[in-house]
């Protein structure tokens, strides 16, 4: 009833009007209605495949040493005066994880793959991981030039 001030809960969000941690997120199976954009006050907050940042936010990873999030544009956020980027990239770091994995842009996926590949296949040889990352970053580089393949990804966090 919106005469008493009460919203309809099925009513349709806009963008602007969704909390950016819920609006950043993995998409899984059953995640429905949010990948036709269709944000209402019911499937926001309903188990329906999809993780958003706030839930990732509120995760316990105190032992996580690194998340990776291989997708397009993954590490992008909204800005918010004060707190930074509000995304997320920062919902695995507020939740205990001591590395985050990243892309800024979209990315190829058999770069990505390969990228990915040669950095676990560094790290697990050589026990550096921002070393191998970046080990891993120069060998796509030597191959791929352009920086579309290899700039795109960034590690952030304490070690």
């Amino acid at each position: 009833d919106q005469s008493s001030g009460k919203q309809d809960e099925n009513a349709t969000l806009k963008k602007n009007e969704v909390n950016p941690l819920i609006r950043s997120g993995l998409l899984m199976s059953g995640a429905g209605d949010i990948l036709d954009n269709n944000f209402t006050a019911t499937n926001v907050n309903s188990q329906n495949g999809i993780l958003t940042a706030y839930e990732a936010m509120n995760m316990n990873l105190e032992n996580t040493e690194l998340v990776t999030l291989s997708a397009c544009e993954t590490g992008l956020g909204d800005v918010q005066i004060g707190e930074g980027v509000a995304g997320l990239q920062r919902s695995f770091l507020v939740a205990g994880a001591d590395n985050v994995v990243m892309s800024l842009f979209k990315v190829s996926d058999e770069i990505t793959e390969k990228l990915m590949l040669t950095f676990y296949q560094k790290w697990l040889k050589t026990g550096d991981k921002r070393k191998s990352f970046l080990d891993a970053k120069k060998e796509i580089k030597a191959q791929h030039p352009e920086s579309i393949y290899w700039g795109s990804f960034i590690m952030i966090g304490i070690n």
